[in-house]
């Protein structure tokens, strides 16, 4: 007999728990797998959160959160991204991904339908199947650019929620305001929500970040601090969207995680008062790994924000295979399976200091001599 709940079944963490276990192995390793920026937190940052310790602020939160922090996002929400927000209808929360869990519970039943587009960040389609929904799956090979006429098709009577992620993880796409405008049209066409998670909106490089939430009201934006300020471990961010889904959120919190660490939130005050510009040097940093890339012949569709690039394995060579050769000369990168239903495919992560990435691109230039790199079909 077995005390494991069925919903375990949906995950699959062995990809991610082989790279931390390739970093404890090797001396020295070249960790392209991590989705974090290469900056520490801020020193004012973290300042704030020690002065919040001393002060005693220690202390259960409201739900949603502190009220100043939520007065704050709304106004940047309003300002810099469009979207018409006030400190009710933003709720704090201890990460995106528990965020994305508070809202799938929030908004899903069993037998609801989601779209979700391939590759994608695991959490969306697994979370939903844990809680009973069915994960509708729309590929966007090659380009990694949503298929229009492929979502509309996608939608049942059953659908209600298109989960939209730009800048993407793990491909680096960038969606033109064009493409989310006519998403939003399709979305409200079918009387559909609109999961919009905008954590990398600061990555962007080529085409200017674009929130669908600034057009479509049915939007839930989910946002936080762990890119922008390099607050990984904070584990901080904040979700907006109709104050009946928000309103139901902040229930859940109650009862799911009580609230999130005042310490953090403290922190994300002082965050928020000074901007940090990252996209120049994120900027540098991709067109290098893409100009290596290049020169060994692989296609690097996509790359135009966050700090990633999802690229084929050579033909002989399967994604688990190409990252176990890639960790035999020191380099960690996370196989593409762990993102999509299509096996083949890396994710390199850029976030890593430059001399990691030109130790990195030595790497795979040698190990990209075993099998010439395939060209992405068009």
């Amino acid at each position: 007999m077995t005390f494991i709940a069925k919903r375990l079944d949906y995950f699959d963490s062995s990809d991610f728990q082989r790279a931390v276990a390739r970093q404890a192995e090797l001396v020295n390793p070249i960790d392209l797998s991590i989705g974090i920026p290469e900056e520490l937190t801020a020193e004012h940052i973290k300042a704030a959160g020690i002065k919040a310790i001393e002060q005693d602020k220690t202390i259960y939160t409201p739900a949603n959160g502190i009220a100043e922090l939520r007065i704050m996002l709304a106004t940047k929400l309003t300002v810099e991204n469009k979207i018409p927000s006030n400190g009710n209808n933003v709720s704090i929360v201890p990460g995106l991904t528990t965020g994305l869990l508070l809202v799938y519970l929030a908004i899903l039943d069993p037998g609801d339908e989601i779209i979700v587009f391939d590759p994608y960040y695991p959490p969306y389609p697994h979370l939903a199947s844990m809680i009973g929904a069915h994960v509708v799956y729309v590929s966007t090979l090659p380009t990694f650019q949503p298929d229009l006429p492929t979502i509309e098709a996608s939608i049942t009577n059953r659908t209600k929620v298109i989960v939209v992620n730009s800048p993407n993880n793990p491909t680096g796409a960038v969606y033109s305001e064009s493409t989310l405008r006519k998403i939003a049209e399709i979305a409200e066409k079918h009387n559909l929500l609109v999961i919009s998670d905008e954590i990398y909106e600061h990555y962007t490089y080529n085409v200017p970040h674009f929130s669908i939430g600034s057009i479509y009201p049915n939007t839930i934006t989910m946002n936080g601090f762990s890119k922008e300020f390099a607050m990984t471990g904070w584990r901080l961010g904040y979700i907006a969207g109709p104050q009946e889904i928000i309103d139901a959120i902040n229930q859940l919190q109650q009862y799911v995680v009580m609230s999130s660490s005042s310490i953090a939130q403290h922190a994300g005050l002082a965050a928020l008062q000074h901007r940090p510009q990252v996209a120049v040097k994120y900027k540098q940093k991709r067109d290098y790994v893409i100009e290596r890339l290049t020169q060994m012949g692989y296609s690097t569709y996509g790359a135009d924000g966050a700090y990633y690039i999802f690229i084929k394995a050579p033909n002989d060579l399967t994604d688990v295979e190409f990252a176990d050769k890639a960790s035999e000369h020191g380099l960690i990168i996370v196989p593409g399976r762990s993102f999509s239903r299509l096996n083949g495919f890396v994710r390199i992560s850029y976030g890593a200091a430059m001399p990691d990435l030109v130790r990195g691109m030595d790497v795979l230039e040698k190990i990209t001599t075993l099998a010439k790199p395939p060209v992405m079909l068009d």
